[in-house]
């Protein structure tokens, strides 16, 4: 069988020379810049709350993306330009909700599994892995948007729960990632009870 095919269209053709910003979904999110092969999310220009909000979520994710220096697939974390910003390496590829069944191979699942695996392994655990944050590009997995991320040491008395619940979150999201391109996958064990007691399979 042949490599699946991803429609290049689909990829952001983005000059290293301009600013292009992203128009946020609602007033919680940021507005988006690239520029010069870097990303940067900006909430200065948002409403009071939103701002508030932000400025503790762009906190743990400059804690996450500093933990997880150095793991390909993970952008590089750049710096803070203000408190209400923070800018990071961009990226490559395309969220995987903007694809169809045939289009990722199983060796994108794999190291999808692998670079999950190994976030853990550094002690963060992303929270909020939906297909808008899972990309694609020639076989690779990437993650982004760690601004809802659990690190390991944020409180302490507790960490050992919210890690576990986070990590679970994430290995449901990987499962039903699998399961959407390939119709498998094991459900994690808490996911697996939940779907008994509902009566699904």
């Amino acid at each position: 069988m042949g490599k699946p095919r991803i429609s290049r269209r689909l990829e952001t053709d983005i000059s290293d020379n301009l600013v292009i910003p992203y128009r946020p979904r609602n007033y919680w999110k940021g507005d988006v810049r690239f520029k010069n092969g870097w990303v940067e999310k900006d909430y200065g220009s948002s409403l009071l709350l939103p701002r508030l909000y932000a400025r503790i979520s762009l906190y743990w994710e400059e804690i996450a993306l500093k933990r997880l220096r150095g793991i390909d697939g993970v952008p590089e974390f750049l710096g803070r330009p203000t408190r209400n910003s923070i800018r990071m390496t961009k990226v490559p590829g395309i969220p995987i909700d903007k694809i169809k069944a045939g289009e990722v191979s199983e060796l994108f699942i794999q190291r999808l599994k692998e670079l999950v695996h190994q976030i853990h392994s550094r002690g963060v655990a992303h929270g909020d892995l939906h297909m808008r944050n899972i990309l694609v590009h020639e076989d690779r997995a990437y993650i982004i948007d760690f601004s809802t991320a659990y690190t390991l040491g944020r409180v302490p008395f507790l960490d050992r729960g919210f890690f576990r619940v986070f990590r679970l979150l994430d290995l449901q999201r990987v499962y039903k990632t699998e399961k959407r391109f390939f119709g498998r996958g094991t459900p994690p064990e808490m996911f697996y009870i939940y779907r008994l007691v509902k009566g699904k399979k």
